[in-house]
Protein backbone atom coordinates (compact mmCIF):
# COMPACT_ATOMS: atom_id res chain seq x y z
CA UNK A 1 0.00 0.00 0.00
CA UNK A 2 1.22 3.37 -1.34
CA UNK A 3 0.91 6.51 0.50
CA UNK A 4 -0.57 8.98 -2.27
CA UNK A 5 0.73 12.08 -0.72
CA UNK A 6 4.41 11.18 -1.59
CA UNK A 7 3.48 9.76 -5.23
CA UNK A 8 4.54 12.81 -6.29
CA UNK A 9 7.73 12.88 -4.45
CA UNK A 10 11.50 11.29 -4.71
CA UNK A 11 10.86 9.39 -1.92
CA UNK A 12 7.74 6.95 -1.87
CA UNK A 13 6.26 5.92 1.16
CA UNK A 14 4.68 2.57 1.74
CA UNK A 15 3.50 -0.35 3.97
CA UNK A 16 6.86 -2.75 4.34
CA UNK A 17 5.64 -6.25 2.71
CA UNK A 18 8.26 -7.81 5.00
CA UNK A 19 7.24 -7.11 8.62
CA UNK A 20 3.64 -7.26 8.51
CA UNK A 21 3.49 -3.32 9.34
CA UNK A 22 0.83 -2.95 7.05
CA UNK A 23 -2.68 -1.32 6.81
CA UNK A 24 -3.20 2.44 6.69
CA UNK A 25 -1.05 4.83 8.28
CA UNK A 26 1.96 2.51 8.55
CA UNK A 27 4.40 3.49 5.82
CA UNK A 28 7.90 2.77 6.99
CA UNK A 29 8.96 1.37 3.66
CA UNK A 30 10.82 4.11 1.58
CA UNK A 31 11.61 4.03 -2.28
CA UNK A 32 13.69 6.57 -3.17
CA UNK A 33 12.73 6.63 -7.56
CA UNK A 34 16.63 8.52 -7.61
CA UNK A 35 19.02 5.93 -6.46
CA UNK A 36 16.60 3.19 -6.97
CA UNK A 37 17.00 2.01 -3.34
CA UNK A 38 14.38 1.19 -0.86
CA UNK A 39 14.54 0.87 2.99
CA UNK A 40 12.24 -0.06 5.81
CA UNK A 41 12.29 2.16 8.86
CA UNK A 42 11.08 -0.42 11.06
CA UNK A 43 12.51 -3.87 10.40
CA UNK A 44 15.89 -2.69 8.28
CA UNK A 45 15.37 -4.04 4.92
CA UNK A 46 16.74 -2.85 2.02
CA UNK A 47 17.87 -3.45 -1.34
CA UNK A 48 17.03 -2.12 -5.14
CA UNK A 49 14.53 -2.42 -7.55
CA UNK A 50 15.46 -6.19 -8.72
CA UNK A 51 16.08 -7.59 -5.29
CA UNK A 52 12.99 -6.32 -4.38
CA UNK A 53 10.95 -8.04 -6.99
CA UNK A 54 12.76 -11.00 -6.55
CA UNK A 55 11.88 -11.06 -2.34
CA UNK A 56 8.52 -10.16 -3.59
CA UNK A 57 7.75 -13.17 -6.11
CA UNK A 58 10.42 -15.63 -4.27
CA UNK A 59 12.74 -15.72 -7.08
CA UNK A 60 16.69 -14.99 -7.21
CA UNK A 61 18.20 -11.94 -8.48
CA UNK A 62 18.88 -12.95 -11.79
CA UNK A 63 15.71 -14.64 -12.27
CA UNK A 64 14.28 -11.46 -11.51
CA UNK A 65 15.73 -9.39 -13.80
CA UNK A 66 15.13 -11.84 -16.58
CA UNK A 67 11.56 -11.55 -15.66
CA UNK A 68 11.71 -7.61 -15.76
CA UNK A 69 13.50 -7.74 -18.83
CA UNK A 70 10.89 -10.27 -20.44
CA UNK A 71 8.36 -8.25 -19.22
CA UNK A 72 9.76 -4.49 -20.43
CA UNK A 73 9.74 -3.13 -17.25
CA UNK A 74 13.44 -2.50 -17.58
CA UNK A 75 15.36 -1.62 -20.04
CA UNK A 76 19.18 -1.53 -21.00
CA UNK A 77 20.44 1.61 -21.92
CA UNK A 78 23.55 2.35 -23.60
CA UNK A 79 26.70 4.27 -21.13
CA UNK A 80 26.27 7.88 -22.02
CA UNK A 81 25.38 10.95 -20.68
CA UNK A 82 21.92 10.67 -20.25
CA UNK A 83 19.75 13.80 -18.56
CA UNK A 84 19.04 12.52 -14.48
CA UNK A 85 17.02 14.13 -11.77
CA UNK A 86 18.47 16.77 -9.42
CA UNK A 87 20.16 14.49 -6.78
CA UNK A 88 18.79 14.69 -3.20
CA UNK A 89 18.71 18.06 -1.57
CA UNK A 90 20.98 18.05 1.82
CA UNK A 91 20.66 19.90 4.48
CA UNK A 92 22.84 23.36 4.63
CA UNK A 93 25.71 23.57 7.13
CA UNK A 94 24.65 22.65 10.73
CA UNK A 95 25.97 26.28 11.50
CA UNK A 96 23.18 27.32 9.39
CA UNK A 97 20.71 24.78 10.57
CA UNK A 98 21.71 25.89 13.65
CA UNK A 99 21.24 29.67 13.65
CA UNK A 100 17.70 29.56 11.39
CA UNK A 101 16.32 26.77 14.45
CA UNK A 102 17.20 28.76 16.74
CA UNK A 103 15.83 31.81 15.63
CA UNK A 104 12.85 30.41 14.86
CA UNK A 105 12.13 29.01 18.17
CA UNK A 106 12.30 32.55 19.39
CA UNK A 107 9.29 33.22 17.42
CA UNK A 108 7.39 29.98 17.97
CA UNK A 109 5.28 29.33 21.67
CA UNK A 110 4.28 26.21 23.32
CA UNK A 111 0.61 25.78 23.35
CA UNK A 112 -1.06 24.57 26.95
CA UNK A 113 -1.85 21.27 26.23
CA UNK A 114 1.61 20.44 25.03
CA UNK A 115 3.63 22.22 28.08
CA UNK A 116 0.72 19.97 29.86
CA UNK A 117 2.32 16.89 28.55
CA UNK A 118 6.13 17.84 29.39
CA UNK A 119 4.93 18.42 32.32
CA UNK A 120 3.18 14.74 33.04
CA UNK A 121 6.72 13.42 32.08
CA UNK A 122 8.55 14.71 34.84
CA UNK A 123 9.75 17.66 33.19
CA UNK A 124 10.03 21.22 34.96
CA UNK A 125 8.62 24.54 33.71
CA UNK A 126 12.42 25.29 33.60
CA UNK A 127 14.06 22.73 31.74
CA UNK A 128 11.27 22.59 29.71
CA UNK A 129 12.17 26.26 28.31
CA UNK A 130 15.76 25.30 28.56
CA UNK A 131 15.45 22.76 26.03
CA UNK A 132 13.33 24.82 23.67
CA UNK A 133 10.04 22.96 22.89
CA UNK A 134 7.86 24.86 20.85
CA UNK A 135 4.65 24.04 19.11
CA UNK A 136 4.89 24.01 15.18
CA UNK A 137 2.44 26.65 13.56
CA UNK A 138 -0.61 24.98 12.94
CA UNK A 139 -2.35 27.05 9.69
CA UNK A 140 -0.54 27.93 6.56
CA UNK A 141 -0.67 31.71 7.28
CA UNK A 142 0.94 31.48 10.10
CA UNK A 143 3.62 29.40 8.67
CA UNK A 144 3.97 31.79 6.01
CA UNK A 145 4.61 34.51 7.99
CA UNK A 146 6.80 33.06 10.68
CA UNK A 147 9.05 31.74 6.99
CA UNK A 148 8.65 35.70 6.14
CA UNK A 149 10.42 36.91 8.80
CA UNK A 150 12.83 34.07 9.20
CA UNK A 151 13.76 34.18 4.94
CA UNK A 152 14.97 38.52 6.07
CA UNK A 153 17.63 36.67 7.96
CA UNK A 154 18.28 33.54 7.18
CA UNK A 155 18.90 31.58 3.88
CA UNK A 156 16.03 28.74 4.18
CA UNK A 157 17.04 26.79 1.01
CA UNK A 158 19.16 23.78 2.59
CA UNK A 159 16.99 24.17 5.76
CA UNK A 160 14.49 20.81 6.54
CA UNK A 161 11.00 22.17 6.43
CA UNK A 162 11.26 24.53 4.68
CA UNK A 163 10.43 25.06 0.79
CA UNK A 164 8.45 27.24 -1.81
CA UNK A 165 5.09 26.88 -3.59
CA UNK A 166 3.96 29.48 -5.91
CA UNK A 167 7.40 31.56 -5.13
CA UNK A 168 6.12 31.85 -1.20
CA UNK A 169 8.17 30.23 1.15
CA UNK A 170 6.51 28.01 4.04
CA UNK A 171 7.22 25.58 6.52
CA UNK A 172 5.75 21.87 5.75
CA UNK A 173 4.72 19.25 8.67
CA UNK A 174 2.17 17.96 10.94
CA UNK A 175 1.10 19.50 14.02
CA UNK A 176 2.97 18.59 17.56
CA UNK A 177 5.29 19.63 19.65
CA UNK A 178 8.92 20.53 17.83
CA UNK A 179 12.05 18.50 19.93
CA UNK A 180 15.42 20.33 19.07
CA UNK A 181 17.67 17.29 17.97
CA UNK A 182 21.02 18.80 19.48
CA UNK A 183 24.99 17.90 19.48
CA UNK A 184 27.64 17.67 21.78
CA UNK A 185 27.77 21.06 21.57
CA UNK A 186 23.98 22.13 22.06
CA UNK A 187 23.89 23.10 18.31
CA UNK A 188 20.60 22.06 16.93
CA UNK A 189 20.90 19.52 13.74
CA UNK A 190 17.18 19.10 13.33
CA UNK A 191 13.95 18.90 14.53
CA UNK A 192 11.70 15.83 15.36
CA UNK A 193 7.63 16.58 15.76
CA UNK A 194 5.72 14.31 18.11
CA UNK A 195 2.38 14.25 16.19
CA UNK A 196 -0.48 15.69 17.54
CA UNK A 197 -3.04 13.35 16.47
CA UNK A 198 -1.40 10.02 15.53
CA UNK A 199 -2.92 6.99 17.23
CA UNK A 200 -0.48 4.42 16.00
CA UNK A 201 2.57 4.84 18.60
CA UNK A 202 5.35 4.04 16.36
CA UNK A 203 4.40 6.94 14.03
CA UNK A 204 4.83 9.63 16.48
CA UNK A 205 7.68 11.16 15.54
CA UNK A 206 8.55 12.72 12.55
CA UNK A 207 11.51 14.93 11.18
CA UNK A 208 10.98 17.91 10.38
CA UNK A 209 12.21 17.46 6.62
CA UNK A 210 11.10 19.21 2.89
CA UNK A 211 12.24 16.46 0.95
CA UNK A 212 10.83 16.16 -2.35
CA UNK A 213 9.26 20.04 -2.43
CA UNK A 214 10.64 22.55 -4.06
CA UNK A 215 13.44 24.58 -2.47
CA UNK A 216 13.09 21.92 0.45
CA UNK A 217 15.95 19.86 1.86
CA UNK A 218 16.10 16.35 3.29
CA UNK A 219 16.46 15.07 6.87
CA UNK A 220 18.76 12.94 8.43
CA UNK A 221 18.38 10.50 11.41
CA UNK A 222 20.63 13.01 13.75
CA UNK A 223 21.67 11.53 16.68
CA UNK A 224 20.61 13.51 20.01
CA UNK A 225 23.04 14.68 22.96
CA UNK A 226 21.10 15.74 26.41
CA UNK A 227 22.64 15.88 30.38
CA UNK A 228 25.60 16.91 31.30
CA UNK A 229 28.38 14.86 29.47
CA UNK A 230 31.42 15.12 32.06
CA UNK A 231 28.71 13.04 34.31
CA UNK A 232 29.37 9.64 35.19
CA UNK A 233 26.29 7.16 35.80
CA UNK A 234 27.86 6.65 39.21
CA UNK A 235 24.63 5.50 41.19
CA UNK A 236 23.94 2.44 38.77
CA UNK A 237 27.61 1.10 38.72
CA UNK A 238 28.17 1.65 42.43
CA UNK A 239 25.28 -0.73 43.35
CA UNK A 240 26.54 -3.16 40.51
CA UNK A 241 29.98 -3.58 42.05
CA UNK A 242 30.07 -7.31 43.14
CA UNK A 243 27.73 -8.68 40.04
CA UNK A 244 28.95 -11.49 38.60
CA UNK A 245 30.64 -10.72 35.31
CA UNK A 246 30.93 -6.87 36.08
CA UNK A 247 34.17 -5.06 35.45
CA UNK A 248 35.18 -2.80 38.48
CA UNK A 249 34.54 0.71 37.72
CA UNK A 250 37.70 2.84 35.66
CA UNK A 251 37.41 6.42 36.95
CA UNK A 252 39.23 7.05 33.51
CA UNK A 253 35.96 5.70 32.41
CA UNK A 254 33.10 8.06 30.92
CA UNK A 255 29.72 6.12 30.11
CA UNK A 256 26.71 7.27 28.44
CA UNK A 257 22.81 5.77 28.62
CA UNK A 258 21.54 5.16 24.44
CA UNK A 259 17.75 5.32 23.78
CA UNK A 260 15.71 5.28 21.81
CA UNK A 261 14.04 9.18 20.74
CA UNK A 262 15.47 12.90 21.88
CA UNK A 263 12.17 13.64 23.79
CA UNK A 264 12.83 10.50 26.12
CA UNK A 265 16.10 10.86 26.53
CA UNK A 266 15.84 14.51 27.38
CA UNK A 267 13.07 13.34 30.12
CA UNK A 268 15.38 10.80 31.38
CA UNK A 269 18.14 12.80 31.86
CA UNK A 270 16.89 15.13 33.93
CA UNK A 271 14.79 12.76 36.14
CA UNK A 272 18.39 11.09 36.93
CA UNK A 273 20.22 14.27 37.26
CA UNK A 274 21.73 14.94 34.15
CA UNK A 275 22.95 11.62 33.41
CA UNK A 276 24.66 11.44 29.82
CA UNK A 277 21.65 10.23 27.51
CA UNK A 278 22.66 9.69 23.66
CA UNK A 279 19.48 8.64 21.79
CA UNK A 280 18.89 7.43 18.06
CA UNK A 281 15.74 8.30 16.91
CA UNK A 282 15.01 4.58 16.04
CA UNK A 283 16.54 1.01 16.88
CA UNK A 284 17.55 0.59 13.23
CA UNK A 285 19.00 4.28 13.16
CA UNK A 286 22.60 3.70 14.90
CA UNK A 287 25.45 3.80 12.24
CA UNK A 288 26.75 6.62 13.35
CA UNK A 289 26.90 5.48 17.02
CA UNK A 290 30.28 4.91 17.10
CA UNK A 291 31.76 8.06 15.44
CA UNK A 292 29.40 10.37 18.03
CA UNK A 293 30.47 8.09 21.58
CA UNK A 294 34.31 8.52 20.10
CA UNK A 295 33.54 12.04 19.82
CA UNK A 296 31.77 12.21 23.20
CA UNK A 297 34.97 10.12 24.96
CA UNK A 298 32.38 7.72 25.61
CA UNK A 299 34.23 4.15 26.57
CA UNK A 300 31.09 2.15 27.78
CA UNK A 301 27.49 2.49 26.82
CA UNK A 302 24.73 1.77 29.55
CA UNK A 303 21.91 0.27 26.54
CA UNK A 304 18.50 1.51 27.70
CA UNK A 305 15.94 0.51 24.76
CA UNK A 306 12.29 0.33 25.47
CA UNK A 307 11.46 -3.37 27.38
CA UNK A 308 8.83 -4.15 24.66
CA UNK A 309 12.18 -5.70 23.18
CA UNK A 310 11.73 -9.06 25.33
CA UNK A 311 8.37 -9.38 23.72
CA UNK A 312 8.77 -7.55 19.99
CA UNK A 313 11.33 -9.55 17.31
CA UNK A 314 12.18 -6.26 15.13
CA UNK A 315 13.72 -4.65 18.54
CA UNK A 316 15.31 -7.91 19.43
CA UNK A 317 16.72 -7.68 16.37
CA UNK A 318 17.73 -3.92 16.55
CA UNK A 319 19.25 -4.59 19.91
CA UNK A 320 21.47 -7.49 18.52
CA UNK A 321 22.85 -5.14 15.70
CA UNK A 322 23.49 -2.05 18.50
CA UNK A 323 25.64 -4.30 20.76
CA UNK A 324 27.65 -6.06 17.13
CA UNK A 325 28.32 -2.29 16.15
CA UNK A 326 29.99 -1.79 19.75
CA UNK A 327 31.67 -4.86 19.78
CA UNK A 328 33.20 -3.81 16.59
CA UNK A 329 33.76 -0.03 17.68
CA UNK A 330 35.79 -1.84 21.03
CA UNK A 331 33.65 0.15 22.80
CA UNK A 332 31.96 -1.66 26.51
CA UNK A 333 28.38 -1.60 26.63
CA UNK A 334 25.95 -3.78 28.97
CA UNK A 335 22.13 -3.72 28.51
CA UNK A 336 20.17 -2.99 31.38
CA UNK A 337 17.19 -3.97 32.55
CA UNK A 338 13.91 -2.69 34.89
CA UNK A 339 10.77 -3.40 35.75
CA UNK A 340 8.76 -4.49 32.61
CA UNK A 341 5.82 -2.55 33.51
CA UNK A 342 7.52 0.50 32.54
CA UNK A 343 8.25 0.31 28.84
CA UNK A 344 10.94 3.33 28.55
CA UNK A 345 13.54 4.47 30.42
CA UNK A 346 11.96 7.70 31.20
CA UNK A 347 8.68 6.18 32.32
CA UNK A 348 10.56 4.40 35.22
CA UNK A 349 12.65 7.08 36.50
CA UNK A 350 8.88 9.00 36.83
CA UNK A 351 7.42 6.47 38.71
CA UNK A 352 10.61 5.78 40.83
CA UNK A 353 11.47 9.29 42.13
CA UNK A 354 14.30 8.09 43.85
CA UNK A 355 14.99 5.63 41.05
CA UNK A 356 16.17 2.09 42.17
CA UNK A 357 19.62 2.13 40.29
CA UNK A 358 20.15 -1.88 41.31
CA UNK A 359 20.53 -2.76 37.36
CA UNK A 360 21.11 -6.18 36.00
CA UNK A 361 22.44 -7.24 33.32
CA UNK A 362 20.38 -8.84 30.21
Amino acid sequence: MLNSRTLRRQEVEASCPFCGDRGPGKYHLFLNTDTDQFYCHSCGTSGNSVTLYARLNNMTNREATDALLADSRIYLMPRQPQSKRPPKPEPADLSLRHDCYENMLEHLSLLPKHRDNLLARGLSEERIERNGYRSMPESEQERRLLSALLSDFHELKGIPGFHTRYGTWSLSGPNGILIPARNKDGLIQGMQIRLDNETNPKRKYRWLSSNGLTNGACSHAWIHITGNPNAEAEKAEQLLEGHRGYIRRDPKRRSAWLTEGGLKGDVASFLSGDDLFVCISGINAADRLPDVLKDLGVTYLNIAIDMDRLTNPKVQKGLQRICQIMKRSRIGYQVRDWNPAFKGIDDYYLAMPEYDTRWKAA
